[in-house]
């Protein structure tokens, strides 16, 4: 049965048309997602969010036959908008956790003068930098600590790694964002 068939028979109800829909799509939905995003636990929870998208919103499909086109055009916005909001994310733990700062503080405590947050602003953009040049698995262990506030039981579930390997990981992103920005530093001196 072709997909063109399989999505009429799903706007009439038909629950397995539905099913054999998702069996013939989650694969790649989930490929599209990892090619994407790298994480594959990440990408499994965004491809279940593009096909359950996607079946909800099957009404504006116009053409059945083009569902596959417009099925990843789904996987593509929804990891785009899970990218940026780890974009945000990111820029929330540079200007508040990163230095146990709120938004419109001095990193270095000084008064919010111009001159002083646009130095402030250098150093969360060199911290950013910084943060983007770990390796994957030193990078998504302090973005879910830092951003997503999860303990080292949470992440270790969710990443697939023991407790202590999150220990290990967190204790060397840390390391290396420090050597990072040292030598940053002592290059601006």
């Amino acid at each position: 049965m072709t997909d063109a068939e399989l999505v009429h028979r799903t706007r009439n109800g038909e629950s397995l048309a539905r099913d054999q829909l998702v069996r013939r799509w989650a694969p790649r939905v989930l490929a599209i997602c990892r090619a994407k995003i790298g994480h594959h636990h990440v990408a499994e929870d965004l491809a279940q969010e593009t096909l359950i998208r996607g079946l909800a919103d099957l009404s504006r499909l116009e053409q059945a036959e083009k569902f596959g086109g417009w099925l990843r055009s789904i996987a593509g916005h929804v990891c785009t908008d899970w990218q940026r909001s780890c974009a945000a994310k990111r820029r929330a733990i540079i200007g508040v956790q990163a230095n146990g700062q709120h938004r419109g503080q001095s990193l270095s405590g000084r008064d919010s003068s111009p001159a002083n947050q646009a130095e402030d602003d250098e150093q969360r953009e060199r911290l950013e930098e910084a943060i983007d040049q770990l390796s994957e698995d030193l990078r998504e262990p302090l973005m879910l600590f830092y951003y997503d506030e999860m303990t080292y039981e949470e992440i270790a579930a969710l990443v697939g790694v023991s407790r202590a390997t999150v220990n290990t990981r967190l204790t060397k992103a840390r390391h290396q964002l420090a050597c990072q920005l040292a030598s940053l530093v002592e290059l601006k001196e």
